[in-house]
């Protein structure tokens, strides 16, 4: 990880010159499809032309960045390199758990209501095989953790949750959560799509966490990375066995990973290590909470709680997509999602953007008011 040192001019005038976004167009929705590096299109086509100059005989050559791209995994999540292994996507991830645990007849299974869909539908095979499966009201944005702590049990074989909502834009805290589920001997699942690569991760009680790369780490689809500590590989058996993982190894990896890719990730992670992790972190806090403040001066309220924020905020209106059109038209791209729209911004963006957001914002609603 790169030494400690403030957010200087110079770091964002780089930064600044190595994202050329779309002239006079506004980009805030990193929590969506995060801009690729400038460097990301050669790191994918080196693969090809390693194959094509060397055949099967580049595998050396193609090891290579996958097994950097896990030591980067590794050291920015202070994690054992064996926790790290390479997946398709998130879904897959909480999927494997969901068909490795070994279910019995009266376990509990709890997530938030509202979550993702990878977060609710793969819990179905729990259910299957007997489990109940339990979702939980999560009240308004402030109250989600406590929902979560509420409705654990010493049957709560499982709890799933996002680090980051992606509708509501809570960050919930995964050491409360993880205490409590080792408490009555649970594993807690964490979908970290939202969050890995916007903002710090503790895994110190965290059994499994996913994230796929083609957001804020910006690295495409096609890969996700996925952590299995070491009390989750003694909890389960992997559910698919091939060559990457045969008996009576507990890798969940089973199978090559989308080797491409992760020419792409490496390349990623070693540029953003380079401009250090902690100070992109510090740059999307102070977006997140500039975000709000713009929102309060203009006298609209956010969904997303200032003392919980990550990336992304949320802002409930009515007919949201039509609100977004207008944003769009106005050169200001945002997301509609559940009705609300959603903005994140990433390292790369400025307060400039986030006020010309706020300013297109504030008049699109004030012309949908009169009826314009």
């Amino acid at each position: 990880m790169a030494p400690t040192h403030m957010v200087t001019d110079e770091w964002l005038a780089r930064v600044q010159a190595d994202f050329p976004y779309q002239k006079g167009q506004v980009y805030l929705q990193s929590a969506g499809a995060g801009l690729a590096f400038p460097g990301a299109a050669a790191a994918a086509g080196q693969y090809y032309v390693d194959v094509a100059a060397l055949g099967c005989d580049a595998q050396p050559r193609w090891h290579r960045p996958v097994d950097s791209a896990k030591e980067r995994v590794a050291r920015l999540l202070d994690v054992p390199i064996e926790d790290v292994g390479f997946f398709r996507n998130t879904s897959e991830i909480i999927n494997l758990v969901a068909n490795s645990v070994q279910w019995r007849r009266g376990d509990e299974v709890i997530f938030l209501s509202d979550e993702y869909p990878c977060n609710v539908l793969p819990w179905g095979r729990a259910e299957a095989a007997g489990a109940t499966v339990i979702p939980v009201d999560p009240g308004d944005a402030h109250q989600r953790q406590r929902r979560l702590l509420d409705a654990l049990s010493p049957r709560t074989r499982v709890m799933s949750v996002s680090h980051v909502h992606p509708w509501t834009g809570v960050r919930v805290d995964l050491t409360a959560l993880g205490q409590a589920c080792r408490d009555v001997g649970a594993m807690l699942i964490v979908d970290g799509i939202q969050a890995l690569g916007a903002t710090p991760v503790d895994l110190s009680y965290v059994d499994v966490y996913g994230a796929g790369v083609f957001k804020w780490l910006m690295s495409g689809f096609g890969t996700a990375i996925g952590v299995f500590r070491e009390r989750a590989r003694l909890m389960m058996t992997p559910a698919f066995r091939s060559y990457g993982n045969p008996a009576p190894s507990t890798s969940f990896q089973y199978a090559a990973p989308n080797i491409p890719g992760l020419y792409v990730l490496d390349a990623t992670l070693a540029y953003l290590e380079e401009l250090g992790w902690e100070q992109i972190f510090d740059r999307v806090d102070t977006l997140g909470s500039y975000v709000l403040d713009a929102l309060d001066e203009r006298g609209i309220v956010a969904i997303t709680p200032r003392d919980a924020h990550a990336g992304i905020v949320s802002i409930g209106v009515h007919d949201s997509a039509a609100v977004v059109e207008g944003l769009k038209r106005r050169g200001v791209s945002v997301s509609d999602k559940m009705g609300r729209v959603i903005v994140s911004p990433h390292f790369y963006n400025t307060t400039e953007h986030i006020d010309r957001f706020a300013d297109a914002l504030l008049e699109v609603l004030e012309a949908r008011s009169r009826g314009v």
